[in-house]
């Protein structure tokens, strides 16, 4: 078993995660990072399958899922349920380091009952997220099983010096220990889970709107580079014009026209850093207008023209405003 200590999100084009694991038999994964690490400090949106409990080890940050903030200090943890749309930031300018458990509903679905009353009413239910709290006790009983999980990873002792074939065998029981203990605090997580909340009846309401999200994200992202109307986007979510203004200033705080100018911008700074196209060339293949129009929008995002970035290209897309929220 090689675990992986840092993070490093990989988002697709329709801001879904490929998301990867600690081990690569079971669907589970604990990892360290900094908000440093992403471009202006911001992790980007995504969603994934999986549930992610997240632990700032100092400082805070400000996550926006579902369109909703939340604010996650020292000491605090936040579970992000399954399928939801999310991004964060730093509260302020301090960078905060953090420590994150994600692991795929399926590793919890041990038998059909379990998965029909145990799981997916939890995770298809309008429950967005638990903000895990000191002096609550289940909420501090879920952060400990995660310190156990943090220590486990952090403090674990390297084997000793053994003969070739010892260590084999002490490594492969090492190894299935661990996972089996990994499996077991997980389910301790969703047990208090389960024995504390009691979702609603309705099903998830919002599922409907976040298929529309993603399709539309998905769409700008396939066809940026051509002539897109609001219109054009909207029809890509089977949703009217309005409702697509609305989602998209609901769950990403920008609207549809500003997130297909800036993703275009980011496009178009790779093929400066990369290319030897010229600066007309690379405003028609990302979708603008021309190559006035392309200089001007540039030089509002950067305070610097395309030629100027590829000549010192020394303040990279962190200046763009990120596409989060």
């Amino acid at each position: 078993m090689e675990l992986r200590h840092s993070y490093e999100l990989e988002v697709n084009s329709d801001c879904s995660e490929t998301v990867r694991y600690s081990y690569t038999d079971i669907p589970i994964g604990f990892f360290s990072g900094r908000f440093s690490a992403y471009p202006n400090a911001s992790v980007p949106t995504h969603w994934h399958e999986d549930i992610e409990l997240i632990v700032p080890n100092e400082r805070e940050a400000v996550y926006n899922i579902n369109g909703k903030l939340v604010t996650v200090r020292s000491g605090e943890g936040l579970l992000i349920n399954s399928r939801r749309l999310h991004s964060a930031r730093l509260k302020d300018i301090r960078d905060c380091c953090y420590n994150l458990l994600i692991f795929h509903p399926m590793i919890l679905c041990i038998s059909e009952d379990i998965e029909k009353n145990a799981v997916q009413p939890i995770i298809n239910s309008t429950i967005d997220y638990i903000l895990l709290q000191k002096g609550t006790t289940w909420h501090e009983n879920i952060l400990h099983w995660f310190s156990i999980i943090r220590k486990r990873h952090i403090d674990k002792a390297m084997p000793k010096a053994f003969a070739p074939i010892e260590y084999s065998v002490l490594k492969d029981n090492q190894d299935n220990s661990e996972k089996c203990a990994m499996i077991g605090l997980v389910n301790l997580i969703w047990s208090e889970i389960t024995e504390n909340i009691r979702p609603d009846e309705k099903p998830h309401t919002e599922c409907s709107q976040l298929t529309s999200m993603k399709a539309m994200i998905a769409f700008i992202e396939k066809h940026y580079s051509e002539k897109l109307t609001l219109n054009r986007i909207a029809i890509a979510g089977h949703v009217s014009k309005r409702t697509c203004g609305n989602l998209f200033e609901r769950y990403i705080f920008i609207s549809p026209m500003k997130y297909l100018n800036e993703f275009r911008l980011k496009q178009s700074i790779t093929l400066l850093k990369n290319t030897n196209m010229t600066i007309t060339e690379i405003a028609f293949a990302c979708g603008f207008s021309g190559a006035s129009y392309y200089a001007e929008t540039f030089r509002r995002a950067l305070d610097k023209s395309p030629s100027e970035y590829r000549a010192f290209p020394d303040e990279p897309e962190e200046k763009i405003s990120p596409i989060t929220f």
